[in-house]
């Protein structure tokens, strides 16, 4: 990735909206068609139009044999300099347990218009219009989790707030609170005392407003977080050597969340691969929930028939219906 060249006014807070967009090409992504250990795998590529008007690029893999069967999807969102090429790190745990993975470029990342990023504040609207999007043209998808890392775990936790149909996250090296997590960067690897970064902070705050239209502290988390229903289940992954959002910042969040919870630790940095054994807790996590949620489904479903056929005794009421560093793109494959 090429870095981009910033004027000396903008050192202080374009790398933080604007950093470096990962350039690649279709090629990528790898085949049309291929396997996936036992699993032959088809990737469809497409485009949506955003509430804001811009153009996303989309990858769906799927299991040809699930194809014309009811099955699940994980959405992968992904870091703060990276793209949908990300998804190809989780496709080998999911999608041979019968769970399709859709990648994609965030406004204003890989190949998505938009000019700048917004740490998850615009990009969790991009995945309700991805939601949507899928609704309408996959209808054998059943339900739909969320998988994000840095930027796209907090972008993951912002979209469950937006979309009460978000109940199964994986939410990796996410930041508690943006402003903090700057402030940790500006003090340890400038050492820049808290006097000066609050000077520079209202000015970093002020023109990101500005350009980027939208407001930094919008983006403290652990306030985020505490607003979701109880029955969102969320794991938590933190590697214990990562020098870009230190392990406290998912604890907070694990704290602060009122739901079901899972916390896995693991060595590693912020861009190391996943260790395997934690990868495939975390799958067998999503499918107990995917499953759970199904169930729950039918049961409602069920109660409603029998009321519907005793309603004469028993009446229902009416209910609705239901300063920050550029990431390296995490996305290889081997254990390099």
């Amino acid at each position: 990735m090429k870095q981009p060249s910033y004027r000396c006014t903008e050192k202080l807070w374009k790398p933080i909206v604007r950093p470096p967009r990962h350039n690649y090409a279709l090629k990528d992504m790898g085949n049309e068609i291929f396997m996936v250990l036992d699993t032959v795998t088809k990737r469809i590529d497409f485009e949506i139009q955003n509430s804001r008007g811009l153009i996303l690029q989309c990858s769906l893999f799927e299991p040809i044999r699930m194809q014309d069967k009811p099955h699940t999807c994980m959405i992968y969102l992904h870091g703060n300099s990276s793209s949908r090429v990300e998804a190809l790190t989780i496709i080998e745990y999911l999608l041979p347990n019968n769970i399709s993975v859709c990648g994609i470029d965030l406004s204003g990342s890989g190949q998505s218009q938009g000019e700048y990023i917004s740490l998850g504040y615009y990009e969790s609207r991009d995945v309700n219009d991805l939601y949507e999007y899928l609704r309408l043209n996959k209808p054998l998808i059943t339900q739909i989790g969320l998988w994000g890392r840095s930027m796209g775990s907090v972008t993951a936790i912002i979209a469950a707030t937006l979309n009460k149909n978000f109940k199964v996250l994986v939410c990796d090296s996410p930041f508690s609170n943006l402003t903090h997590l700057c402030q940790e960067l500006a003090s340890n690897s400038y050492n820049i005392p808290t006097c000066c970064f609050s000077c520079f902070w209202c000015l970093v705050k002020a023109k990101i407003r500005k350009e980027a239209k939208f407001n930094i502290d919008d983006l403290n988390i652990s306030q985020i977080i505490q607003t979701l229903s109880t029955d969102v289940s969320i794991v938590f992954l933190s590697a214990k050597q990562d020098q870009l959002i230190l392990e406290k910042h998912p604890k907070i969040l694990m704290e602060k969340f009122r739901g079901i919870k899972q916390l896995k630790q693991f060595e590693g940095t912020h861009n190391s691969k996943r260790p395997l054994d934690v990868m495939k807790e975390t799958v067998q996590f999503i499918i107990f929930q995917f499953d759970k949620n199904q169930w729950n489904q039918n049961s409602s479903l069920r109660d409603t028939k029998i009321s519907n056929n005793t309603k004469d005794q028993f009446p229902i009421p009416d209910v609705d219906a239901p300063l920050l560093h550029s990431e390296k793109p995490y996305i290889c494959k081997s254990g390099k």
